[in-house]
């Protein structure tokens, strides 16, 4: 991996080699010039000028940089603006979205890419492993027809989202919309869809995934819920109607995956965190040792140490956690199979369904279909990112819950 790494790393950059023969440019450079002066000297040159075409100049001789273009006319690219970060810039006349420029000087690791003070996760799309995840979720919507309706949010990691642009197509973060699309189009039509890819590279330029960690921020997990009300057909909460916390000091996977990258850890990443609008949700979940313990939605993380900060959300990862909102009373339900991606994502249902049964399939092992009949659930929403999916232990610990 290294060596493609460094291939494309040094191809990016463009540098090549200055190293020339210059005997034959000397010799062809004293061939001109002689030639030009027999022009000049002889009375040719200024006759031959006379013939080209030419334009008077104008009283502007600078193009205006904010003129706006004439219809037809491509717009050129901004310059960019070197800053020691990856920030974002305007809007590619090419696709629409922001773009981010590099900043800050890049350093290879086992699992990750970090560009100035942000890192970013290999990606390789497997087929195989894409099928088997496909094939779950089909199976499980099919096997659910009238029973429950089941959705799919497939995310895609911050190397393909916030990636500098001048890094996209690079071979080690593969083509993850092309990711998206194919699992898409392999599952049956009677999953619904929850299209991710064009909604977060719209929300590109703002803070949707960590610096220092592979997860994404509470603000990325908002958009996916804002595209999930939409495809169920339910308004989502303003932003403006949560209360939200803050919790500074992260430094989360990428930092220590890196052994404490010296550029990562100038820059931690604070984790916002948003409360339902209901206050009265409860949340019960069940520990190693199978015991329930009490817990909060959200929980106040400011004393934990600077790697478990994004534990705020439901009490982090558990084989099984429910949350009932009492300020329902429609029997609603929903359960959503995730991994750590659906902490930050759960949150957002609690106002809109009486009970949310979370199952985390990399430790539960129960039958999720017989887990939807006994307890009368109408939604189920497989909330999965690409780098989970392309695990052949995690799409098998996936498998056995079917």
């Amino acid at each position: 991996m290294k060596k493609r790494y460094k291939s494309a790393y040094k191809g990016y950059r463009g540098r090549s080699s200055w190293r020339v023969n210059l005997v034959p440019i000397i010799a062809g450079a004293i061939l001109v010039l002689g030639a030009v002066a027999a022009l000049y000297f002889g009375g040719a040159f200024p006759k031959l000028w006379a013939l080209l075409p030419h334009h008077e100049p104008t009283e502007q001789t600078d193009p205006d940089p904010i003129r706006t273009p004439e219809e037809g006319e491509n717009q050129p690219n901004p310059a960019p603006d070197p800053k020691p970060d990856p920030d974002p810039e305007q809007d590619s006349p090419e696709t629409g979205y922001a773009t981010i420029e590099i900043g800050g000087e890049a350093q290879e690791y086992d699992t990750l890419y970090r560009v100035g003070n942000t890192g970013f996760e290999y990606f390789t799309y497997l087929p195989e492993l894409g099928e088997k995840y496909a094939a779950a979720v089909t199976a499980t919507a099919n096997g659910l027809k009238g029973i429950a309706t089941v959705y799919d949010i497939t995310i895609p990691l911050s190397s393909s989202i916030t990636l500098p642009d001048k890094l996209a197509g690079n071979e080690l973060f593969g083509d993850q919309k092309d990711a998206v699309e194919q699992l898409g189009g392999m599952m049956g039509d009677s999953v619904r869809l929850v299209p991710l890819y064009d909604t977060l590279m719209q929300h590109r330029s703002e803070y949707i995934y960590f610096r220092t960690d592979h997860h994404w921020t509470a603000l990325g997990a908002y958009y996916a819920y804002c595209q999930f009300c939409q495809v169920k057909g339910i308004t989502p909460h303003p932003l403006a109607d949560y209360v939200k916390d803050e919790y500074t000091g992260f430094l989360g996977s990428f930092y220590r995956d890196s052994n404490g990258d010296k550029e990562l850890g100038k820059t931690p990443d604070t984790v916002e965190a948003y409360h339902p609008v209901s206050q009265n949700a409860e949340l019960d979940y069940t520990d190693e040792d199978g015991s329930v313990q009490r817990w909060q939605v959200i929980y106040d993380v400011t004393d934990y140490p600077a790697d478990l900060k994004y534990s705020c959300f439901i009490g982090s990862d558990h084989s099984y956690t429910v949350i009932r909102n009492p300020d329902l009373t429609d029997n609603s339900s929903c359960v959503v199979v995730k991994e750590s991606f659906g902490n930050a994502f759960v949150p957002y249902l609690v106002d809109h369904y009486q009970t949310i049964h979370v199952i985390d399939y990399r430790y539960w092992d129960g039958n999720l279909a017989d887990f939807v009949r006994k307890n009368g659930v109408q939604d189920v929403i497989f909330i999965n990112n690409l780098s989970a999916i392309r695990s052949s232990y995690l799409m098998g610990k996936l498998q056995g819950i079917m």
